[in-house]
């Protein structure tokens, strides 16, 4: 079904959407409907400014180092195109970081001094608001003192918690800032766990955690395999390792993952 034509719509809708199209651009279009009194510019310019600001200023707490890196300049062009050609589907302000990633990715016009790593930076800092505001639940906490419990068994096949989320980048996206701009791709992917726990006080806060491309490759297909033994022995496979090697190594990282409750066994 096509669009309603002006003609078609509601005359406040009409009104509405010129409106909103002043407010998107106002630098292009103006809000002066034919019939209608003039709204004075110092208002409307006020409301215009503020409207900007709101989202601006939005986005700038989600997206503080990309906001640094590209400088004010640029970032408040960015915002303006976000605002031109991206329509959100959403009314939820905690959502709107995914909609301003959905520009990026789709609508977003790249200049040449824009770093090469915004849209992963983008998405890395964007992480932390959407696992804050996850409706998923973690494992709940056991009592370390209870080592029976805790004690990891290879044998046994692990789950991941719904609140710890592995990453892969190409971009050294937990390092980059003012200062530290790669303009080349490194050799190895950056690999990183993003997890919510819970503190002493019952506070939740989030946390990152530098993961190797070996432990990561172990997360990714945990959930599949029978058994953590499995799931090591597939992923070790093609490094050189004594079997020891391999035991030790599976043991200690299993353990620790289990210790912050971001792996437990299968019951």
């Amino acid at each position: 079904m096509s669009p309603k034509s002006e003609e078609q719509r509601p005359y406040f809708q009409v009104l509405q959407q010129q409106f909103a199209d002043s407010i998107r651009n106002p630098e292009q279009v103006d809000y002066a409907p034919a019939g209608e009194a003039p709204i004075e510019q110092r208002r409307l310019k006020t409301y215009q400014q503020l409207f900007f600001n709101n989202i601006e200023g939005f986005f700038s707490q989600i997206f503080p180092v990309c906001a640094d890196i590209l400088g004010q300049k640029r970032w408040l062009q960015i915002i303006r195109e976000y605002m031109l050609k991206h329509r959100s589907r959403t009314p939820l302000f905690h959502e709107l970081g995914e909609e301003f990633l959905a520009f990026f990715e789709t609508e977003f016009t790249p200049q040449t001094s824009d770093p090469g790593f915004l849209l992963e930076l983008a998405h890395y800092e964007w992480i932390e608001l959407a696992l804050s505001v996850s409706t998923e639940i973690g494992f709940e906490t056991v009592d370390l003192q209870q080592a029976e419990l805790n004690k990891v068994d290879l044998a046994k096949a692990y789950e991941l918690s719904p609140v710890a989320w592995p990453l892969a980048y190409e971009w050294p996206v937990h390092q980059l800032s003012k200062a530290f701009q790669p303009t080349e791709k490194p050799a190895q992917t950056t690999t990183l766990l993003v997890y919510r726990r819970e503190q002493t006080n019952g506070d939740e806060i989030i946390d990152f955690m530098n993961l190797t491309p070996l432990l990561y490759q172990f997360l990714m297909i945990l959930e599949a395999s029978d058994s953590a033994q499995t799931a090591f022995a597939t992923v070790t496979g093609s490094y050189d390792l004594t079997i020891e090697q391999r035991q030790i190594f599976a043991l200690q990282a299993l353990q620790e993952l289990v210790d912050l409750n971001i792996l437990r066994a299968v019951v």
